[in-house]
């Protein structure tokens, strides 16, 4: 029997956007699982582009906390901020 919790997939930068991906809506926030899909197409809504602000591929495999831009996932926006800032 294994005794080990669950592990659960990797956080997702919250500014990460797909067009493509089943069952997400097209301004949702993306899981890590969303990379798996071979005809998703992932940008950055900082950047506007496939690339985020450190010039690096947008993807979520790769749009983790080991980015210098990551912004993690929150289920409300900061008090006065702007969207996804």
């Amino acid at each position: 029997m294994d005794s080990s919790p669950e592990q659960k997939p990797p956080r997702v930068c919250r500014r990460m956007r797909s067009k493509g991906t089943p069952g997400v809506r097209y301004d949702a926030a993306v899981s890590w699982d969303a990379g798996f899909v071979s005809t998703a197409t992932f940008w950055c809504v900082a950047t506007g582009e496939s690339v985020g602000p450190d010039d690096d591929l947008v993807h979520p495999h790769s749009c983790g906390e080991v980015r210098a831009c990551f912004r993690a996932p929150t289920d409300e926006p900061p008090e006065g901020s702007r969207v996804l800032e």
